[in-house]
């Protein structure tokens, strides 16, 4: 069936191996894929999935399909990189400290313009959201016997995530929603030093603590230095 759970993980291997085949470089912008029945007979599925994965390829922005000529690969600036298997996908395929720095370059942007826009628009409600977020973070860094990185990353991500969503702009809070299961499994390469960690929390409490106030440009300038501090311990 055509929404079975079986259909969905044929066209969603499809998906991936096609586009990490076109993010390997294995096959060029202008080239044109192999014909619908040898890609069938090449991935052991049927047209339909073939045509369902075709159609999320096409979407993401790496394919396009056009009569009497095929499916060909489109120019790297058609490529939508904001989404997130597109993410992942370059991640697996690039050199993951690169990519880190990129995504930890565009957090910097978008992370701290909602840090600006969430001190001069956040309710009460979202303020409480935000340091409860922050109490649980804080928590994980209290005993270094107890430590784990995992879940420290899952509490950042949460704290930093209620940010955006009280930046009140959802273009925005989008792009870094868009980028988050990237972001995690990118931050994966961090150093999982808990010395490093706490010496970054201080920047979120301010950070808080502005937006609380409802200090815009200090809200701002802490974030930007918080990820000044995550740049200085990149390697390289």
């Amino acid at each position: 069936m055509k929404n079975s759970p079986m259909h969905k993980k044929l066209y969603e291997y499809v998906v991936e191996e096609i586009g990490l085949m076109i993010m390997k470089g294995k096959v060029e912008p202008g080239d044109t894929l192999p014909n619908e029945d040898a890609l069938c007979r090449q991935y052991g599925v049927s047209r339909g999935v073939l045509r369902e994965a075709t159609k999320v390829l096409t979407q993401k922005g790496l394919i396009r399909t056009q009569p009497k000529i095929g499916t060909r690969i489109q120019p790297r600036e058609a490529w939508n990189l904001f989404d997130a298997d597109v993410l992942l996908w370059k991640l697996k395929v690039g050199d993951k400290l690169d990519f880190l720095k990129n995504v930890t370059e565009v957090r910097r942007i978008i992370e701290s313009e909602a840090a600006f826009f969430a001190a001069q628009r956040a309710d009460p409600k979202e303020c409480k959201h935000i340091r409860a977020c922050y109490e649980r973070l804080a928590k994980t860094l209290v005993n270094e016997a107890d430590y784990d990185y995992d879940t420290y990353l899952e509490s950042d991500m949460a704290f930093h995530a209620a940010i955006l969503d009280a930046c009140h702009n959802d273009l925005l809070a989008q792009i870094g929603y868009t980028m988050r299961q990237a972001v995690q499994t990118a931050r994966k390469a961090d150093i999982h030093d808990i010395n490093i960690q706490r010496e970054s929390l201080p920047f979120h409490l301010a950070m808080l603590d502005a937006i609380e106030a409802g200090k815009a440009e200090k809200a701002r300038q802490v974030s930007q230095a918080m990820f000044d501090q995550v740049w200085d311990y990149l390697p390289g």
